[in-house]
């Protein structure tokens, strides 16, 4: 059950801010749902359309707030802000205006909420979110970005249906940053305990054709979802919504968040990117190094010297 004193706060009330307060409300994730926005106008209009749907739901409470203060003692602030990615536009070239946003923000929640635990979703979030923790005086442990949860999350569910096997039985991540320089780690994929390049593969296609498909689909999914309706924030609100889930539930779930690479990557112990770690009431309770072969080792490193070039550019 979730606790009845279960708090979370969402900064930003655009689409994806909207859609993950919405989403918590709709999934009884929590209790109350703050949603700031500095224009209180826009909180209270999606905070009171939200808040219309919960008579036909159970009791919770949504707040619209222009004041920091009323984020205080949030179990998770989820931090939407920023300038979002345009048509034609990569996730990284939203990085210098919404940098300075992000360092603002970590401040304030530093001032009022010095124990939640910060979700950056703003992209491009591996970026922002080392920047969120190079401007805040928290443990490490307390701020993580939401990285390749999505993607990975895409890639199973696509798998899953040409496997024909339920996607809870698709064990394969996409890693690196969120955004063109991501992959998938083949080499540790399994469906049900059998490695995947031991698993009858669908006849008339190869697994390396398969390999390819999907590398494809995983990048451009985005991308074709915002040419045809202008944004994205379905997925990621869901994808909130299970990371909240399993920090107020002390789930201790694995999700591939952005978070700072364990020395065992090779990649340096200040480069953020997706990576396996498991989520708990403390954050980032554990973080875990996935097998990988010689060729994602390398794509891994590209990965990475692509986002520590980006941060050292915009930090």
């Amino acid at each position: 059950m979730i606790s009845k004193t279960s708090k979370v706060g969402v900064i930003g009330a655009g689409n994806v801010g909207a859609d993950v307060a919405n989403a918590l409300v709709l999934l009884r994730k929590c209790v109350k749902v703050v949603l700031f926005d500095r224009t209180l106008s826009k909180a209270e209009g999606q905070a009171w359309d939200i808040e219309d749907s919960i008579p036909l739901l159970e009791e919770m409470e949504i707040i619209p707030s222009t004041k920091y203060e009323d984020l205080a003692d949030s179990d998770v602030i989820v931090v939407t802000v920023g300038v979002q990615q345009k048509l034609g536009q990569t996730r990284l070239d939203t990085l210098s205006d919404n940098a300075e946003i992000i360092r603002s923000t970590m401040k304030e929640l530093d001032r009022v909420a010095p124990n939640s635990i910060v979700l950056i979703v703003s992209n491009p979030v591996d970026v922002l979110t080392r920047i969120a923790l190079a401007n805040s005086t928290r443990a490490e442990n307390l701020i993580f970005g939401s990285g390749t949860v999505l993607d990975t999350a895409r890639l199973r569910y696509q798998l899953g249906k040409r496997l024909n096997v339920a996607l809870q039985d698709v064990h394969v991540y996409v890693i690196g940053e969120h955004g063109d320089s991501e992959f998938i780690v083949w080499s540790s994929a399994f469906i049900g305990g059998i490695a995947l390049t031991e698993f009858p593969i669908p006849e008339g296609v190869t697994l390396e054709q398969i390999q390819q498909e999907y590398a494809e689909l995983t990048r451009k999914r985005g991308n074709s979802i915002l040419e045809r309706k202008g944004n994205t924030s379905y997925g990621i609100s869901t994808v909130v919504c299970q990371l909240v889930d399993s920090i107020l539930r002390d789930e201790k779930q694995i999700f591939p968040v952005s978070a700072r690479a364990d020395s065992n990557y090779g990649v340096g112990s200040e480069i953020v990117l997706g990576l396996p770690c498991i989520i708990s009431s403390i954050g980032i309770e554990r973080k875990l190094v996935i097998p990988r072969n010689a060729h994602e080792q390398r794509l891994l490193q590209e990965s990475a010297s692509k986002l520590n070039e980006a941060y050292n550019s915009g930090a």
